[in-house]
C-alpha cells in the first residue's frame, strides 16, 4: 500500500475534482452530519459483524450493499483512481467501471467483516478539509484493547455527505493506492483489462468464501 508522507496529500490531490462547498454559517449542520453518516455506516458493519456466522458471505453482501452504496460516492472514486483516461470512456463504459468497483468493494467488505469478538468502533475525532471535505477519525477496538485507525474522508454532493477515501492506520489511503495500481493495469491492458480485472477479483472472492 501506499503510505502518504502527509494526512492531506491525497486530500488536495483528490480536491482537484471537487467543486467548492457551503456557506462558513452552515458549519456546524455540516459537521454533525458528516459524522452521523460515519454513525450509521459504523452500525452496520457492527451489526453485520455479531450476524457473521448466520449470514455468511452472500448474507452479508446483501445487507452490506445498500449502505455502502449510499455511504461511498464510487462514481467520484473510481474517477479518480483510472485518472486521465476518464475523460476519454463512452458513458456505458464510464458505468461498466462504476459498476465493477462498486461490487469489488462490497465484495470485499462481506470479505473482512466475517465475525464478531466484542469490537466497537468509536468516532475519535472530526476535522475540517479544504475547500469544505470533512474528516471522520475512527478507531476499530478489539477486546484486548488494539486500537485499528480508519480515518474517513468525506465531500458533500447531491446524495448528502459520501466518502471519497479511507486513511488505513490514519495514514495510508486507499484511494492512492487504487489508483496506483488501476493506472499500472490500464497501461498494461488498457480499460477493457481494468473491468476484467477488478470483475475476477470479486469474482475470486465469492468463490473463495461461497465454499
Amino acid at each position: 500500500m501506499k503510505k502518504l508522507g502527509s494526512f492531506w496529500t491525497i486530500a488536495v490531490l483528490s480536491l482537484l475534482l471537487i467543486a467548492p462547498s457551503g456557506r462558513a454559517s452552515e458549519e456546524t449542520a455540516i459537521k454533525d452530519t458528516a459524522t452521523k453518516v460515519i454513525e450509521s455506516f459504523n452500525s452496520t458493519l457492527i451489526d453485520v459483524m455479531k450476524q457473521a456466522k448466520n449470514l455468511k458471505y452472500l448474507g452479508r453482501y446483501t445487507q452490506l450493499e445498500p449502505m455502502l452504496t449510499k455511504t461511498f460516492d464510487f462514481s467520484f472514486m473510481i474517477k479518480y483512481a483510472v485518472g486521465q483516461p476518464w475523460n476519454s470512456l463512452a458513458k456505458d463504459q464510464k458505468q461498466k467501471l462504476i459498476n465493477a468497483f462498486t461490487n469489488f468493494t462490497i465484495a470485499t467488505y462481506a470479505d473482512r467483516f466475517n465475525g464478531y469478538s466484542g469490537e466497537i468502533i468509536k468516532i475519535r475525532n472530526q476535522q475540517d478539509g479544504p475547500r469544505g471535505t470533512k474528516v471522520i477519525k475512527t478507531e476499530l477496538i478489539k477486546t484486548d484493547g488494539t486500537a485499528i485507525k480508519l480515518n474517513y474522508l468525506l465531500r458533500k454532493n447531491s446524495k448528502g455527505w459520501q466518502i471519497i477515501d479511507i486513511f488505513l492506520k490514519g495514514s495510508i489511503s486507499e484511494l492512492a493506492t487504487k489508483r496506483s495500481e488501476y493506472t499500472a493495469t490500464i497501461k498494461k491492458d488498457g480499460l477493457e483489462g481494468l473491468v476484467r480485472r477488478i470483475t475476477e477479483k470479486t469474482a475470486t472472492i465469492k468463490k473463495q468464501r461461497a465454499k
